[in-house]
């Protein structure tokens, strides 16, 4: 499932795995009663597993996973026809990006009058693995917070034999794209058969002083090196 050229090229025909990273993600979840900044709202959150299949728990199943987003969209009321935006789980795999987009497609390209646009966080940062889903979240925050969602690296063309890519049902953002907010699906896989998916609606309110808080809290900022001289360098600059 690794890349042999460190790259994962989430749903492009040359897409050959994917490849590791690390990092720290936290999400502070509060009711938007007591919130004094809003990044998005959770509109609703599910669970299942398909680690029992015949092929074995590593396998993934758009069965399973089409089940899920059915089952989802049907507890939470909002037609899958509505959503602008889907953040993907996109490893990058020969077997994994096939199943997802299948899924994708049987529930959300159903009645829509434009392309779905997908991406996955994986081809910028790599796959964080166990916090690969707050990575997600992240970069759907940074879209509602810019107005514009990120693109995706190294799509060049659709993966072969996938219809949704091929006849445009389904368009990968390539480039910095507007877009005036709305609903967010994210999905999230684990390796041994447990499929998530959360749905996010961003703020609509005008953000007051650019998104800044106005006054004068002490804020944490994180620096790291490999060498006491070299945090001592950054913290210099």
């Amino acid at each position: 499932v690794l890349s042999p050229d460190g790259r994962c090229k989430s749903f492009d025909a040359d897409a050959n795995g994917y490849t590791r990273s690390e990092t720290v993600s936290v999400a502070y979840l509060q009711k938007s009663k007591d919130a004094k900044r809003i990044y998005a709202t959770v509109v609703h959150g599910k669970t299942n597993c398909d680690g029992f299949k015949e092929q074995g728990i590593t396998f993934p199943s758009s069965i399973m996973q089409s089940a899920l987003l059915k089952e989802f969209y049907e507890e939470c009321r909002v037609p899958p026809s509505s959503l602008a935006y889907i953040e993907a789980h996109g490893t990058g795999t020969k077997v994994g990006d096939p199943e997802e987009l299948n899924a994708i497609d049987s529930v959300f390209c159903k009645d829509r009058k434009e392309p779905l646009k997908i991406g996955s966080v994986k081809s910028n940062l790599g796959h964080a693995e166990p916090a690969s889903g707050m990575c997600q979240i992240g970069k759907v925050v940074i879209a509602n917070e810019t107005g514009r969602i990120p693109p995706n690296l190294h799509y060049n063309k659709p993966r072969e034999g996938v219809k949704s890519l091929e006849e445009g049902r389904i368009q990968v953002v390539t480039e910095p794209t507007p877009w005036d907010g709305g609903y967010v699906g994210v999905s999230s896989f684990g390796f041994g058969g447990a499929n998530a998916h959360i749905l996010l609606k961003s703020n609509p309110k005008e953000k007051v002083n650019g998104g800044a808080p106005k006054d004068d809290l002490p804020r944490l900022i994180v620096a790291s090196g490999r060498t006491e001289e070299a945090v001592d360098s950054i913290l210099k600059d």
